[in-house]
């Protein structure tokens, strides 16, 4: 009996000894993985990336990755992002289908749903989510941040506009076939959506929430990008063309024609350029106005599938998202020189600056 005691002592002392062991080990472990809390100050850059399901947050000083939001519970494919005014939330497209896969897989994909969530920019929490019946592309906070608009990318296109504190429905308007990115102007009273499958981009009024205007464009529109000129840039990918509204006149003002096809548009005040992605391609050009006239001043060289592009506030420098090389280059705007890549998710298609 004393030497099976013993034996059992021993066995004891091993296996205690082995889960302390272990427990040390997952100790480190979790230092080594712990990143800074998102709670800290300092100005952020946040990448929405599609196949990830996640967001990455940029340290705008550091230039690299801090922290991650994982959204994979919330829903797939989250597809831009958009900042509240008072840089206290973030709105994301959670549409049920993979936007990467082009136009006609869209047109099949008419069981997909789509979705809206907000997220609070300093822990990452989900702070509001809303069911949308059909895929929808982007979302987007009013001016005062009490509403959050979204349109639905089908044949039957819809506006739809939720409370954005509590996310009840508060209008639905008939728009017509492919609506895609939605913008407001500069000063909130207008908001502009592009049918894809038409010649027109859609005005809306913004407190009425009935259609205002239609305006005559190139065929096919794509997209609607919002200048800080309070203009309208409308990417034509079909024709290979820009038009250029004025969101107070709501007339077309102006136009470019491009030799590549166009992605999004940044417009940099300071330097009077026009910067366009070149879609599919590792570029960036940018145009300038002389003479009543946009000419190609040069071209970047950024990442796989230059995408997405926002400036900072002083203008100073661009944030270009590559969405096939799963990184964000960092330009220097006035040298027109990329300065770094960085690895964020896999297949990025958005990113906002909170400064």
């Amino acid at each position: 009996m004393q030497l099976k005691k013993r034996i059992y002592t021993f066995k004891t002392l091993i296996i205690n000894g082995l889960l302390f062991s272990l427990f040390l080990s997952s100790c480190k472990e979790k230092k080594v993985i712990d990143t800074e809390p998102i709670v800290t100050d300092y100005p952020k850059g946040y990448v929405v990336n599609g196949a990830s399901n996640n967001i990455s947050i940029i340290d705008l000083n550091e230039l690299s990755v801090k922290n991650i939001i994982q959204m994979t519970e919330l829903g797939r494919f989250p597809h831009h992002i958009n900042l509240s005014a008072d840089g206290k939330k973030l709105a994301v497209a959670l549409p049920e289908f993979d936007f990467i896969l082009g136009h006609a897989a869209l047109h099949n994909a008419t069981d997909k749903k789509g979705g809206v969530v907000v997220l609070d920019t300093q822990n990452g929490n989900t702070l509001l989510k809303i069911a949308v019946p059909s895929v929808n592309f982007n979302a987007v906070f009013s001016p005062d941040g009490s509403e959050i608009w979204t349109a639905s990318s089908t044949h039957t296109g819809e506006m739809f506009v939720y409370d954005a504190n509590n996310g009840t429905l508060k209008s639905q308007v008939t728009l017509g076939a492919d609506p895609s990115e939605v913008v407001f102007s500069k000063d909130g009273q207008y908001v502009f959506v592009a049918l894809g499958e038409s010649s027109f981009v859609y005005v809306l009024n913004a407190k009425t929430r009935l259609i205002t205007k239609t305006i005559k464009v190139d065929a096919f529109p794509t997209n609607v990008w919002a200048g800080i000129d309070d203009k309208i840039y409308v990417e034509n990918k079909v024709a290979q063309t820009i038009n250029i509204i004025d969101a107070k006149t709501l007339t077309v003002v102006d136009y470019l024609d491009v030799a590549f096809t166009p992605g999004q548009i940044a417009y940099n005040q300071s330097l009077n350029e026009l910067w366009i992605c070149q879609a599919g391609e590792n570029k960036i050009a940018y145009f300038e106005r002389k003479n009543n006239l946009w000419s190609l001043k040069g071209t970047i060289i950024t990442g796989n599938d230059a995408h997405a592009v926002t400036f900072t506030k002083d203008m100073k420098r661009a944030f270009v998202v590559n969405q096939k090389g799963n990184t964000v280059s960092v330009i220097d705007a006035v040298n027109h020189t990329k300065t770094k890549d960085i690895l964020v998710g896999s297949q990025p298609n958005g990113i906002v600056l909170k400064e």
